[in-house]
């Protein structure tokens, strides 16, 4: 168990990391942020710039967090069109965002972006993710350019894979 325990210590961010990233533009719709999102079975992506610089995140806790009354229920007896639908834990009730088409992913995406460096050690971003409650981290180089998204599932992940050797 020690050897298993020192692998995991000597790991880092740049050796776990997904380089297979999508991005989405700020000035994008969420719309299209949505459909590019669920196109690649993810479940956020980092908003990158013109110069490509990464300048928020876009998670799937973004959608969810659209104001009240862009939200209504759906009757039962029509579809909502071409919406993005979230499921509601009720039978045969749906929820949907209406302005989803036109808003765009600047006004949504959150921008105080924690990140890491590839050379950040496996320990070190488990413990910023914990700290900060989130779910994936951007791994920029030094000019801020995304190099590649380390993610929970990518630190279990590799805790299994040092239990194993």
């Amino acid at each position: 168990m020690n050897s298993a325990i020192e692998r995991l210590l000597s790991l880092r961010v740049g050796e776990v990391m997904s380089k297979h990233v999508i991005e989405v533009s700020p000035h994008q719709t969420l719309a299209e942020a949505a459909d590019l999102i669920s196109k690649h079975r993810v479940s956020g992506a980092p908003v990158v710039d013109e110069l490509g610089h990464c300048v928020g995140m876009l998670t799937a806790t973004d959608f969810l967090l659209q104001e009240g009354k862009q939200i209504h229920r759906c009757e039962e007896s029509t579809l909502c069109g071409d919406d993005h639908v979230l499921g509601t834990e009720i039978a045969d009730e749906t929820l949907h965002i209406d302005t989803v088409e036109r808003e765009l992913v600047r006004h949504h995406m959150s921008t105080a972006v924690q990140s890491v460096s590839p050379d950040t050690s496996l320990i070190e971003a488990a413990r910023t993710m914990c700290n900060a409650h989130i779910h994936r981290l951007p791994v920029l180089d030094n000019k801020g350019h995304v190099l590649g998204l380390i993610s929970a599932m990518d630190l279990v992940a590799a805790v299994v894979q040092a239990i194993e050797e």
